[in-house]
């Protein structure tokens, strides 16, 4: 047993931690620049915006639903293979993007190959790794690995729009590429039998409230139950909310009257807020609890899309700062608290799979909002139903927190 106040933040397992949030933030550069490429496509192309986001939205699909694949594969195949498969895949995608001219290009480059890589780096596997290193203190390690959705946010808004401006949209994907490639020389030379062992002398974490006996968890077992389920949705419809705003954040701000660098770097500088947000979050959980954390953070969420539904109605940047930092310090802090309750309740050799499949709504989340928000704007040409929509899966995406009694427990 490990002392009570011993930390689990060891030189190697801060390490891990690190590799972690690189292999997050290399995912969410290879994608989350996309909403600079809606108004390029459509124009060359000639597409309808639900077309364009179609191809984000099968991205987020493709990420959602391959979860419990790549939970199995790195319960048996380890993380070197599978970080290295996403790097591969995210590499290429991006590099075959950039010499796409049919529809069906996209869907394979961006949707399957830069989605699969997102998720062979993303949250599955690093929560799956980091349970390995941490245990009570866990929560902490995952708002830290959790907040390189901000950092890969910022670099692939930016820097894929200055490369846009300047050298155009297929030369920016084609940049991108080899440099997300760039980081397999990286991954040749690290330790991966000693990454991938992990720390066998963790103590478990104490709750104060329901105590539940010790099951040896498959996801059979998992799928059974209503506090995966519950899990499942709040990724869903809160992934549905967020991604129905981003995808059209960029666009609607230069059509607001914004240049677009300016558009995509505003954008962009949520990410600044994102780390601060997820690990305030990790601080406020160990004060007042995740439980009133959470609903702190859907307040702020939605407060945030309120502010971006005005920026059209008033004379005033204000509310594009509100929606900046509100949006950013709520962004993704829901991640680390569901990998949390997901690791204290599914603790054992098949987490990784396990959570891959609680994953699954987050990606049709991602898929179900970005679609949709694209056909409510070609149907009404206006923001208006979007940005209720968003707000309508925001209150929705809160509720297992306060309906599921095995998730209130943990939190």
């Amino acid at each position: 047993m490990t002392d009570s106040k011993q930390t689990e933040f060891v030189p190697l397992a801060i390490g891990v931690m690190a590799l972690s949030f690189m292999m997050g933030m290399v995912g969410r550069l290879a994608f989350e620049n996309f909403p600079n490429l809606v108004i390029p496509l459509g124009t060359e192309f000639d597409w309808s915006r639900s077309t364009v986001a179609s191809i984000y939205s099968m991205g987020g699909l493709v990420t959602g639903l391959t979860g419990p694949l790549v939970g199995t594969m790195f319960d048996r195949l380890g993380p070197r293979n599978v970080y290295g498969i996403a790097v591969l895949a995210a590499g290429l995608g991006l590099l075959i993007s950039g010499i796409a001219t049919n529809i069906w290009h996209f869907y394979f480059s961006i949707s399957l190959l830069i989605g699969f890589g997102v998720a062979c780096s993303g949250n599955v596997p690093n929560s799956a790794l980091a349970s390995r290193w941490f245990r009570k203190q866990i929560p902490l390690a995952l708002a830290i690995i959790y907040s390189s959705l901000g950092a890969g946010t910022l670099l692939g808004l930016s820097i894929s729009q200055v490369l846009i401006e300047h050298y155009g949209w297929r030369n920016a994907q084609f940049s991108l590429g080899l440099g997300v490639l760039a980081i397999l020389i990286i991954l040749v030379f690290l330790p991966w039998k000693r990454i991938s062992a992990g720390r066998n002398d963790l103590e478990a974490p104490k709750t104060s409230t329901i105590s539940t006996p010790t099951v040896n968890w498959t996801v059979t077992k998992a799928l059974k139950t209503t506090y995966f389920w519950g899990l499942a949705s709040v990724f869903f419809f809160t992934g549905s909310g967020m991604f129905s705003v981003i995808i059209q954040a960029v666009t609607y701000m230069i059509e607001t009257g914004f240049p677009p660098i300016e558009a995509s770097v505003k954008l962009g500088l949520i990410g600044i807020f994102i780390p601060i947000g997820m690990l305030g979050a990790g601080y406020l959980a160990l004060k007042i609890g995740l439980f009133w954390t959470a609903m702190l953070t859907y307040v702020f969420t939605i407060a945030s899309v309120i502010c971006l539904w005005l920026l059209s109605e008033v004379d005033s940047v204000l509310p594009l700062w509100g929606f900046i930092v509100l949006f950013g310090l709520s962004m993704g802090s829901r991640g680390p608290m569901i990998g949390s309750i997901a690791a204290r309740i599914f603790h054992g050799p098949t987490f990784g799979s396990i959570y891959g499949s609680v994953a699954v709504g987050g990606g049709l989340g991602m898929a179900n909002g970005s679609y949709f928000s694209g056909v409510i704007y070609d149907i009404t040409q206006n923001y208006h139903a979007v940005f209720t929509f968003s707000i309508i899966c925001l209150v929705i995406g809160a509720s297992p927190f306060i309906l599921n009694k095995t998730i209130r427990a943990q939190t």
